[in-house]
């Protein structure tokens, strides 16, 4: 297993930005990842740190509901849709043969038929029309909202319902992110990314500097985990594992700990079932402040002066 002062040297090699990434990640839904993201956050407001919480999970984004947060006033993720002028369109045929997405469908020689669940919005269309016919549209895709939360800048992007572009409004929250980041002074930036490892996820990914791979001691987790570390290996990515539910009966915990050995993966974390973490969930108060003494709050606040450490001048050792 990796020490923590080689995987340090590793971050300090990889960042690109002035302020730290952290992308708590998971191969399959429900290990815990936003639990694992939302009590991280908290602990190290509470630590002092300025922090700000990303939801970049864009198809099913709960980090407000496990603070407690109301998210109003979003701002709108909008791509571009083309608008076709019927008197200037000839019917060519030249913006249905560049469309990719199969989006415009030809009519000999007349106006084409426009499907708007199938454009990409990249305008390939535009650029090949010959008389200026289409014109710019706007389709909206999603949603993001700003706002604090438990001490924390939390920001959650949002698919429209329906919408099938993920990876776009995922690929605009974290730009937004960035733009936010230029307002003022934080210590970490802690990123709840979607589960799998698809391009909703790599977003996210491309631009932390640490993965913290949640899983659990079932079957699927220490399978999917193989896959999660396929991923930010490809990516470059330092990675470092937390096992959640790890004392859960019949589990696959020796699984996990042989992945993670035969990665050279260390397992920083490991949070045990606790009944005090489902009743912060329902109460949508983070556990770290609600029970921060039972198991999982102390195995989650564990985490605090290791990110610190790892990351924030003057933390914790």
């Amino acid at each position: 297993m990796k020490s923590g002062g080689e995987a340090s040297a590793k971050l300090l090699r990889r960042k690109r930005v002035s302020v730290p990434v952290v992308a708590v990640t998971g191969g399959k839904g429900g290990t815990g990842k936003t639990t694992v993201a939302v009590n991280l956050a908290v602990g190290l407001s509470m630590k002092g740190s300025k922090v700000m919480l990303v939801d970049a999970d864009v198809d099913g984004p709960c980090c407000a509901m496990l603070l407690g947060a109301e998210l109003s006033n979003g701002e709108e993720v909008k791509i571009f849709k083309p608008v076709i002028d019927a008197a200037k369109c000839t019917g060519c045929g030249k913006c249905v043969a560049v469309c990719r997405e199969h989006a415009l469908v030809s009519l000999k020689r007349k106006t084409p038929l426009f499907f708007e669940e199938l454009c990409s919005g990249c305008k390939a269309c535009q650029l090949v029309c010959e008389t200026d016919a289409i014109k710019n549209g706007q389709k909206v895709l999603g949603t993001i909202y700003i706002t604090d939360s438990n001490g924390i800048k939390l920001m959650v992007g949002e698919l429209k319902p329906t919408e099938p572009r993920s990876p776009i409004v995922a690929r605009a929250t974290m730009l937004r992110a960035a733009e936010e980041l230029k307002k003022g002074k934080y210590d970490v930036v802690i990123v709840d990314t979607a589960p799998g490892i698809h391009n909703v996820i790599a977003q996210a990914l491309w631009e932390a500097d640490l993965a913290l791979a949640v899983t659990e001691p079932t079957p699927l987790g220490a399978h999917d985990l193989g896959f999660m570390l396929d991923l930010t290996e490809e990516l470059g990515l330092p990675t470092e594992v937390i096992l959640n539910k790890a004392d859960i009966p019949s589990g696959l915990r020796d699984d996990v700990v042989k992945t993670s050995h035969d990665r050279g993966v260390e397992i920083v974390a490991e949070v045990p079932m606790d009944d005090e973490l489902l009743r912060s969930y329902v109460s949508g108060e983070p556990l770290v402040r609600k029970s921060p003494k039972s198991p999982a709050g102390v195995a989650l606040l564990a985490l605090v002066p290791h990110i610190r450490e790892m990351f924030v001048k003057g933390g914790e050792t």
